[in-house]
């Protein structure tokens, strides 16, 4: 699958499956929001080939879904904006739940991409892995992340107080789910 976004920038973006090509790119975004110390709980970047390479081999070995927003006049590294991942989760019996993650290049917030990378990984989920319900978690100040997850229609279930420690401050965590029955109806 793959949709091209214009952005209210005027630019013009593709969103797609990841490919090999695009290692570099989703982890230099990820490595950017390690460094901005507010929005992940780890504390270094990821710099190693083999776990970056580990990471791609092991979307593809567990037919995960990763979803990536493409500028296509960039070079990459920088030409991968933001990506959103909908993976399985350790226990057998939790096959139909898919837990997602999304990182956004900071300049490239605020512009719709992460509300259509999330549309098309929840539609892709459902397709794909047969996923029934997609489980998320947040800090309690990002505020941002929880306004669009609100919007997509992620109910919050839980707040686990001073989860995280970072640079002397604790972070409560939000915990959300949705059902993706619910939100395809809502959103055909």
């Amino acid at each position: 699958m793959k949709e091209v976004l214009k952005l209210k920038t005027g630019e013009k973006i593709v969103i797609r499956h990841i490919n090999e090509l695009d290692i570099d790119g989703v982890w230099n975004n990820f490595n950017e929001v390690v460094e901005e110390g507010i929005y992940l709980p780890v504390l270094f970047p990821v710099k190693s080939r083999f776990e970056k390479q580990s990471w791609y081999n092991n979307i593809k070995k567990e037919r995960e879904i990763c979803i990536v927003a493409v500028h296509p006049k960039l070079k990459s590294p920088y030409n991968i904006l933001g990506q959103c991942e909908i993976s399985s989760l350790d226990w057998d019996a939790a096959t139909h739940v898919g837990s997602l993650g999304i990182i956004v290049q900071k300049k490239y917030r605020d512009l719709g991409i992460g509300f259509h990378i999330i549309d098309m990984a929840i539609r892709e989920s459902k397709k794909l892995d047969n996923k029934e319900k997609i489980i998320l978690s947040c800090f309690s100040n990002n505020k941002r992340a929880l306004f669009l997850y609100k919007k997509l229609g992620f109910k919050m279930i839980g707040r686990r107080e001073k989860q995280f420690y970072m640079d002397s401050n604790y972070y409560d965590e939000i915990l959300m789910e949705l059902w993706i029955n619910d939100y395809l109806t809502n959103n055909p």
